[in-house]
């Protein structure tokens, strides 16, 4: 029996699929969702997007000595991994439950009872060999590690909710055909979320906050989100309605569900994808926030409650704001490349209209460490500078003649109001060298 779709619309009004999408009310954006997922009808790109000549710009590749679906970052792409890293953990912190940060391994042992439940889940997506006479898995994710340390834990239902975070790398068997730079990776990055609470009714009622900070990160990259709605069966659709369409009704958009039919036991009442449309007018999954009443029972996690008894807490997952590398296609994946200050590899170019000018420039850049800035101290002139400047996706830049010489403050004032831009946000410095002259050059990278 085939699933069920519906459209919920901004007001939480329920339409067919089929109807809504021929409406004057429908996005542009929704439209092509509503198509890909729901009416089958796929499109082939005729040309490669335009992201991966980007990327690669900016350090990202696959590794030449590996398997495709294994990726390398240079200096620049790693640097942006660190920021969207640490930008992770600044948004787990904003919403307002504890967050214990762990880490725990990459492999497990599938003799294990909960390593084999678990695995039992994703099947033929996971990396297995065999060492030592035994039967070894590659994490999928960071539930493992989160789950096990819960399952050890003395929980009183006053201590809900709280939540396990990880930043760690994850792989999953990704046939090469199905492999996307960014997007869909063998090993991959991923900022795994998982609060414990007591009910579904208290999973609901946290929901928001989580979702909060999913969509601040994608104004952030200046994308639209849309959500995919996954229903596990026609009875949780029934029972858990009014939560779902609450949904679509907070983000003041529609949203697409997809009721599931089949008789297969699964562990999760609803997963909530958190989409985009791409240059390819593909639907590319960011960010998800999953509420999961199955595997604290599967998995031994308990609660004492305030009744005396013991209880299985519900636990949620979430990608907060997506998978690293996912959350960086959304900011590469745009013709205008929409990359906020404080993660661009290099923040502003100092471009001095001739060699003089390089020690004022080199003074100026010492003064504000917390920018990381560069200096094009090369023998070319300022136009071929500037359009280096846009070449690489450096949109701050400062030409640095006699005029600025003579009045640094304005120098100076501009810096400053850079540096208002990125503060709030992760910063790091770096120890390379800020003068252009002295970089190598990669002749897949940046200009030269």
């Amino acid at each position: 029996m085939k699933n069920k779709y519906v459209v919920i619309d901004e007001k939480g009004a329920i339409h067919s699929p089929e109807i809504y999408v021929k409406s004057e009310s429908c996005p542009s954006e929704f439209k092509i969702i509503i198509e890909r997922e729901a009416l089958g009808i796929s499109v082939v790109p005729g040309v490669q997007s335009k992201y991966i000549d980007i990327a690669k710009k900016f350090g990202f590749k696959w590794e030449p000595n590996s398997d495709i679906g294994f990726m390398q970052y240079d200096h620049n792409g790693q640097l942006m991994m660190e920021l969207v890293q640490r930008y992770a953990r600044q948004l787990v912190q904003k919403i307002g439950f504890p967050i214990y940060e762990v880490r725990g391994s990459n492999f497990f042992d599938m003799a294990h009872p909960v390593v084999q439940a678990y695995a039992k889940l994703f099947g033929d997506r996971l990396f297995q060999y065999k060492a030592e006479k035994k039967e070894l898995v590659m994490s999928y994710d960071a539930s493992y590690p989160q789950f096990n340390l819960a399952a050890e834990y003395r929980i009183k239902e006053d201590q809900l909710p709280f939540a396990h975070f990880s930043l760690s790398d994850c792989y999953r068997n990704e046939q090469s055909g199905e492999c996307m730079l960014l997007l869909r990776q063998r090993r991959f990055f991923m900022p795994d979320l998982h609060p414990y609470f007591k009910d579904v009714a208290q999973a609901f009622a946290w929901y928001p906050k989580i979702e909060e900070q999913i969509l601040s990160s994608a104004k952030v990259v200046n994308r639209q989100y849309w959500n995919i709605i996954k229903v596990s069966s026609e009875e949780n659709w029934e029972k858990y309605q009014a939560e779902i369409v609450a949904i679509a009704k907070r983000k003041r958009q529609p949203a697409l569900v997809e009721i599931r039919r089949e008789g297969v036991d699964r562990y999760w009442i609803i997963d909530v994808d958190y989409s985009l449309v791409d240059e390819m007018q593909q639907v590319r999954e960011i960010g998800c926030i999953q509420i999961d009443v199955g595997n604290a029972k599967r998995l031994g996690i308990k609660y004492l409650g305030n009744d005396g008894a013991e209880h299985n807490p519900v636990i949620i997952h979430a990608a907060v704001p997506g998978g690293i590398e996912r959350y960086i296609y959304a900011m590469l994946d745009n013709p205008k490349v929409h990359l906020p200050l404080w993660v661009r590899p290099v923040q502003v170019r100092l471009l001095p209209v001739s060699e003089k000018y390089v020690e004022f420039c080199e003074e100026i850049a010492r003064e504000f460490p917390v920018l990381r800035i560069e200096i094009d101290d090369r023998s070319e002139g300022v136009s071929k500078k500037i359009k280096n400047c846009f070449k690489d996706f450096i949109s701050e830049f400062i030409v640095v003649g006699e005029k600025e010489v003579e009045s640094v403050e304005s120098v100076q004032a501009k810096l400053d109001e850079l540096k208002g831009k990125a503060e709030g946000y992760p910063s790091i410095e770096i120890n390379i060298p800020v003068l252009m002259s002295r970089k190598f050059i990669s002749a897949r990278c940046f200009s030269s």
